[in-house]
């Protein structure tokens, strides 16, 4: 009886490929309702009325150190498309003045030259000043296309830096703010959250499992 009872005592809670199994169920179980709360949260501001979606023209946007080839006679555009913009230094701004919700935000620009970093800074509410602990950089998603993911948050104002080279002819379509996109977008994990999906939950496990066994040995005899 002694012998069972010291049996029963030894015996691990959890093996460590059981381990593994819940860290990864425990995961994905994170991260559907991260999908799910997103979800909600963002129908919720679209039934409000805030949430802008709409494409915003160049011409409705304010631009600093970016300048259309229209306004300096002496520049010579790489063609007769009226939206060919130059930036005049390696800091040039467009500024989107208003608030709402924002999940994405898509900038239209075809770059002539590399243009370095293209960078979106955001204000939340009661700031009046862009700072490096609220940049988003972008992602490619098409030719002339660069998306930011804001991951959803209420902004009171966007920056975007367009190039941070300067001297790059820029044929600038304007912004679209939170584009359409299909509701399953939000359960597909990026590069960087699929390797933290696939490593975090191991280490966990790895980690659960070194501390349950210093729990789980056996008792030494009298």
């Amino acid at each position: 009886m002694a012998r069972r009872e010291n049996l029963w005592k030894t015996r691990p809670l959890f093996r460590p490929r059981q381990l593994l199994v819940l860290a990864y169920l425990l995961a994905l179980v994170l991260w559907l309702a991260r999908g799910f709360v997103g979800s909600a949260v963002m129908i919720n501001y679209k039934l409000r009325g805030e949430m802008p979606q709409q494409t915003v023209l160049p011409a409705d946007l304010t631009t600093e150190s970016f300048a259309p080839y229209s306004s300096n006679e002496w520049w010579t555009p790489p063609d007769d498309d009226p939206n060919w913009y130059l930036s005049t230094d390696n800091d040039p701004h467009i500024y989107w003045q208003g608030q709402g919700y924002m999940e994405t935000v898509r900038l239209y620009a075809g770059h002539r030259l590399p243009p370095g970093g293209v960078a979106l800074y955001y204000l939340l509410p009661g700031q009046t000043d862009y700072t490096e602990t609220q940049k988003v950089y972008a992602t490619v998603t098409g030719t002339g296309e660069y998306t930011f993911d804001l991951g959803g948050r209420w902004v009171t104002g966007l920056r975007i830096d367009p190039d941070s080279v300067g001297g790059v002819p820029t044929l600038f379509g304007g912004i679209e703010l939170n584009p359409p996109a299909p509701w399953y977008d939000r359960f597909l994990p990026s590069g960087g959250q699929w390797l933290l999906l696939l490593f975090v939950p191991a280490l966990a496990a790895a980690a659960a499992a070194l501390v349950l066994s210093f729990f789980d040995k056996e008792e030494p005899k009298d």
